[in-house]
């Protein structure tokens, strides 16, 4: 007996169902792209808030640790040279600068009523945008610290405080402490407060021209005198 041998015949497909099923998966393809580009924008987003926060965190953490320890503090109106290399320079009460600085002195010398309090250290934050004489620009928060005691110097006074100052030149060797950043107090990051406290506030910056996610910060910290 001669088995059956059954013969399945087999075909391309259409032009026509080539060009439907296109069609379909173009239909889908646009339906979901608005929520991948969506998702990938809350990505992004969540991502650089949580660096702002991060970075706000972490300054107002370490300049309040500064302060506590510190005796005193000068503002000046940004770290260029011609901005901070006299006494008339300082910012009074109700005004604000791009530079600050926190002054440490050391214990009390001397007999009455010659005593006085050697200079030990300063610490110097400031906002260093690619023009610093510019109080609008972006640019970020740096730092500096000054052991005066391992340079052999013994201040006095603030009276020569300016001559202790960072060169200029120097303006982005220092550490990095925000990223970017722009002043809100009359565009600038740090406004004396009846000369007791420094109010700090700012925007930090984070991203790129096309997606950028900023949060402000506003604190306020107070050496102790």
């Amino acid at each position: 007996m001669n088995p059956r041998i059954s013969k399945t015949s087999s075909r391309g497909y259409t032009l026509v169902e080539i060009l439907v099923t296109m069609t379909v998966l173009g239909f889908l393809f646009a339906g979901l792209m608005p929520f991948f580009l969506q998702s990938t924008t809350s990505f992004f987003i969540t991502e650089q808030k949580l660096r702002v926060n991060n970075d706000i965190r972490k300054f107002t953490s370490e300049m309040a640790d500064h302060a506590r320890e510190a005796n005193h503090f000068i503002v000046y109106p940004s770290f260029a040279a011609t901005d901070r290399d006299a006494e008339t320079d300082r910012q009074r009460d109700g005004e604000s600068g791009d530079l600050m600085v926190l002054i440490f002195y050391d214990n009390p010398t001397g007999t009455p009523p010659l005593i006085t309090r050697p200079i030990r250290r300063i610490v110097g934050y400031y906002r260093a945008s690619s023009n610093i004489a510019d109080p609008s620009g972006e640019g970020p928060v740096r730092k500096f610290d000054s052991d005066l005691d391992s340079w052999g110097i013994t201040l006095p006074s603030t009276s020569d405080i300016e001559t202790l100052l960072p060169s200029s030149a120097s303006v982005a060797s220092f550490r990095q402490v925000i990223e970017l950043s722009k002043g809100l107090a009359n565009q600038r990051l740090f406004y004396n407060f009846h000369n007791r406290s420094i109010m700090v506030k700012g925007e930090i910056l984070h991203g790129d021209a096309i997606k950028r996610v900023s949060n402000t910060y506003n604190f306020t910290v107070s050496p102790r005198g």
